[in-house]
This record gives structure tokens, C-alpha cells and sequence, in this order.
């Protein structure tokens, strides 16, 4: 007797409403992510994984640049809900808590997080767009875990050690002779405005 054994083909064709669509390649995009860098990541094989012509993909995103940008946005929308502090914990360090999250999420996708932001990619004028919108947003809640004064002399300085932290987290994932928490201690024990 014989066994059969099937392989798996590609999905199964299902109609989606368009933003459920766009949605769903997305992040079919950001699980490729966990495997592949993006340069390597196939728009053929993310519209079989979906079960749609690659044509079909290319009316919500225009361009492979187009997907590839809507995948880093979904990234640092991942990245920036990681990195909050818990505001039911008034007795843990706030601050702390921001910049362990956001090293560990560079981390964990340091290979990706490098090519997103600091790669071919990150040349695009979207992709800056949404690095900057990143490191702004780190800042607020940088200004706001430690009370300091919000005057522009201030937001510049933490914009340069929130390019300190990021280089940091970065270099750890090629050389790791710190860990996160010591990255995170030697990036707190330099932030200039605490």
C-alpha cells in the first residue's frame, strides 16, 4: 500500500474587502520578515501565499517599493507599540521601560531594523518619513517619562540620544559584548536631560 502525500499548494483563492486585503499582505510581508531580509522578500511568493495573482497585488500596492514601505511602516508601528511604558506601574521606571523595549525589538529584527532604516530602503523619502515620525515619537515619550522641559533645545538633544540608542542596539546585534540590559543602562546613564 501506497502513501500519498500532497504538497501544499498555494492558498486558496478568497475574495477580501480591499483594506482587509491590504491588511492580510502586509503582514504576510512581516512574518516573511522573520525568516528573509527585505531585499529578499518576493512579491510573487507573498501574493501565493495570499492566494492572488501578483497583478492583483500590484492594484494595492503600485509599486514593490509601495509594499515594501507599507510593510516598514506595519515594523515601526510594531516597534513604537512595544515601547511604552505601563502607566498602570507608577513604581517602575518609565523611561527604562521605552528603551528596553525598543532595544529588544531592534534586537530581535536588528538584520531588518539595519536594512529598513539604514540600507537601500532607507534612502526612500516614505522610509525617512517614517524613521523620523519613529525617533519623534521616542522623544515625546522620552520628554514625558522624565519630566523634562520640551523647549527645542531639549528635543534635539534627545533626537541625538535617541540616535545614540538605536547605534547601540544596532552594533550589539553584529558584536554582542554588551547584553540589552547593558545597552540599556550605559544608554540611560548618558541621556542629557535627566
Amino acid at each position: 500500500m501506497s502513501v500519498r502525500t500532497e504538497t501544499p499548494g498555494p492558498a486558496t483563492r478568497r475574495r477580501l474587502p480591499p483594506e482587509e486585503r491590504k491588511r492580510q499582505l502586509v503582514a504576510i510581508g512581516l512574518q516573511e520578515l522573520a525568516t528573509r531580509p527585505i531585499h529578499a522578500l518576493s512579491v510573487d511568493h507573498v501574493a501565493e501565499k495570499a492566494g492572488i495573482s501578483r497583478g492583483l497585488l500590484f492594484r494595492y500596492f503600485p509599486t514593490k517599493q509601495d509594499y515594501y514601505v507599507a510593510v516598514v511602516a506595519a515594523a515601526a508601528r510594531r516597534l513604537l507599540r512595544a515601547a511604552v511604558a505601563d502607566p498602570c506601574d507608577p513604581t517602575a521606571d518609565q523611561l527604562r521601560a521605552v528603551v528596553h523595549a525598543f532595544v529588544s525589538f531592534i534586537d530581535r529584527h536588528g538584520d531588518n531594523y539595519q536594512s529598513f532604516f539604514h540600507g537601500g530602503f532607507g534612502a526612500d523619502p516614505q522610509i525617512r518619513e517614517i524613521r523620523e515620525h519613529m525617533k519623534n515619537t521616542m522623544v515625546e515619550r522620552t520628554l514625558a517619562a522624565t519630566g523634562a522641559e520640551p523647549d527645542p533645545a531639549t528635543r534635539m538633544l534627545l533626537r541625538g540620544w535617541w540616535s545614540m540608542v538605536e547605534s547601540l542596539a544596532i552594533d550589539r546585534t553584529t558584536d554582542p559584548v554588551f547584553t540589552v540590559d547593558d545597552v540599556v543602562d550605559r544608554a540611560i546613564a548618558a541621556l542629557p536631560a535627566r
